[in-house]
């Protein structure tokens, strides 16, 4: 090439857990082509990339992909995501074939998705090669929730989009994806932690007041959800619990500290606790298992992803499902006793990020 090779990553704003899938690979595939140029096209905040891209050259604010509007962390907003989609695809093919035009200015040679679509469209058009990595994708979420009203040329469009991906990587544990044909499964994609429980326990927020407590991460993967942690249980087997959650939370419970005041990654926070407590998504489920620590999820039937990852969860971890509502009124002390008396289990390697890091990087070797 006349020019370093130039990768264009484009990354869903929906909640941070498509970052977290896709960050790895990205970090993996630098280190087999050291020269490589990176450009990263999300709406998520700059601090929060750099917090897990190794390398990160050029930083396009692009909303192209909110995935679906929350109404908060359980439950979507159907009808204002699909007023945002029809949005999206107003002018649909000059937006394409602007950022076709963008792609070629910049030299982009790859274009790697998780897991918007029009940057994929874009990559067709300008005959650059692209590769979509991601434990779903937008047509099926849109089509599950829009039920009987599906506005076909728009899921048509979005599944075009996704098939004109040299692969569509599908990181274990992925949601089935059957109107698509260029699927490529791989093991799982993420970054695991370092544990640092003593730094936690030793530090001036834990030591001062609590003696060897439990530890509790408390996280719904980046998208809001107000809890109260008044009625959850303080104390099992004699030792505290103490809650690391969001600031909102951190006042509700007399030994909640917030994720903020330990200065640690969230990726090392997951390794240093006892157990977590979250909603079904892709990233926790997948750092937690990397790490062997115990996950205490809630339901989440409506999402169609859920039933893959808690399947696989069930297989790999030490796991129990509750209800939103045991959640909200701290009714689970059972569940949570026995998830910290198992303690932890064997870890799940997260051999996707070589795999699919290879699979790109043969990309660069044929434009």
């Amino acid at each position: 090439m006349p020019h370093p090779p130039h990768l264009l990553v484009a990354i869903s704003s929906h909640g941070f857990g498509h970052l977290s899938q896709v960050a790895p690979v990205v970090n993996r595939l630098h280190e087999l082509i050291p020269q490589l140029k990176i450009t990263v096209r999300a709406a998520l905040p700059e601090a929060q990339l750099r917090s897990r891209l190794h390398h990160l050259d050029t930083l396009q604010h692009a909303t192209d992909d909110f995935g679906m509007v929350m109404n908060h962390a359980f439950s979507v907003d159907t009808q204002a995501s699909l007023a945002r989609y029809e949005n999206l695809h107003q002018d649909w093919d000059h937006k394409v074939k602007a950022l076709a035009q963008q792609l070629i200015d910049a030299e982009v040679d790859v274009v790697l998705a998780d897991v918007p679509y029009l940057p994929l469209a874009a990559a067709q058009v300008a005959g650059i090669p692209s590769v979509a990595l991601c434990s779903l994708n937008w047509a099926d979420i849109l089509s599950h929730y829009v039920g009987l009203d599906k506005p076909q040329a728009i899921i048509n469009t979005m599944y075009a989009a996704y098939q004109s991906a040299r692969y569509f990587l599908q990181p274990t544990p992925s949601m089935a994806m059957p109107k698509l044909n260029n699927q490529r499964a791989i093991g799982s994609c993420c970054a695991p932690g370092v544990s640092q429980r003593q730094t936690l326990l030793s530090s001036a927020h834990l030591h001062k007041t609590l003696n060897n407590p439990w530890l509790v991460l408390v996280g719904m993967g980046g998208i809001p959800f107000e809890l109260s942690l008044e009625h959850w249980p303080t104390q099992h087997q004699g030792r505290l619990l103490c809650y690391l959650v969001s600031p909102s939370s951190a006042n509700t419970h007399p030994n909640a500290l917030s994720v903020g005041a330990t200065g640690l990654s969230y990726s090392d926070l997951v390794a240093s606790v006892d157990v977590i407590i979250t909603k079904p998504g892709y990233g926790m489920f997948a750092e937690a298992a990397a790490a062997g620590v115990p996950v205490l999820f809630t339901e989440r039937s409506e999402w169609p992803e859920t039933e893959a990852l808690v399947t696989w969860l069930q297989e790999n971890a030490h796991c129990a499902q509750i209800t939103t509502e045991a959640l909200r009124a701290g009714t689970f002390e059972k569940e949570l006793s026995r998830l910290l008396t198992q303690g932890p289990y064997d870890l799940v390697a997260p051999t996707g990020n070589d795999e699919a890091a290879a699979l790109i990087a043969g990309l660069f070797t044929r434009t």
